[in-house]
């Protein structure tokens, strides 16, 4: 059987998951687990930050420079419920993350210990723990996107993007996810529907080869 998930509806099962499986593990870092509650949590946190601190705004376009970190799923679902589109550049040679952020001029860069080295530009930048190292006591303005809206943009082979809904990207999921283990990339439509979506769906363990120590401080 496969099932089809729209936009509200998975942001709506991630904060029913933290009621009803909070204790069933996401993922883990070094320092912690992330449980279904504290995920949801988190992506909270990550919305009220985003807009209230960083000023992204319904519309806008935030840049994600990395490798695969778990916490890019938080910063996926937080601009999500603000009405932001997220532009992934995971994996990307220096000259290449330059070429994409001088096409698309995001909002917001941010990233993550493996994307350091590659960004040499006038962005405004932000590093992916400063999303979550504290709270955010600002109240995010969120959004109801209609199934359609766009909410990220994904790469192919020769950095030619294509907008996708989180309704695309949920259409025909399988009934359960085909692999736990993610690496390097996360948004990659393949890795979106077989891994990560039907996990979160069906409240399950993803793994990640991208977790640092000393980049994660929050709860």
């Amino acid at each position: 059987m496969r099932m089809s998930i729209r936009n509200h509806d998975m942001l709506a099962l991630l904060q029913d998951h933290a009621g009803r499986f909070g204790d069933d593990l996401a993922h883990v870092l070094p320092d912690r687990d992330i449980t279904y509650r504290r995920l949801w949590s988190r992506i909270e946190r990550g919305s009220a930050r985003l807009c209230g601190e960083w000023h992204v705004r319904a519309g806008d376009v935030v840049a994600y420079v990395g490798r695969g970190h778990p916490d890019a799923i938080v910063l996926f679902f937080a601009l999500l419920r603000i009405g932001a589109t997220l532009l992934p550049l995971e994996a990307m040679s220096a000259a290449q993350v330059t070429q994409v952020l001088a096409a698309y001029q995001p909002t917001l860069v941010i990233k993550d210990h493996a994307g350091a080295d590659q960004l040499a530009s006038d962005h405004r930048v932000h590093p992916l723990h400063e999303l979550l190292a504290s709270w955010s006591h600002h109240a995010p303005a969120l959004v109801d996107q209609t199934v359609s809206a766009r909410a990220l943009w994904l790469p192919d082979p020769d950095l030619e993007f294509q907008a996708y809904s989180l309704e695309q990207l949920c259409d025909s999921l399988p009934a359960t996810s085909r692999k736990t283990f993610i690496d390097q990339k996360i948004f990659t439509a393949d890795v979106l529907r077989e891994v990560v979506l039907p996990s979160l769906r069906d409240h399950r363990l993803m793994q990640f080869a991208a977790t640092d120590p000393v980049s994660d401080t929050g709860s």
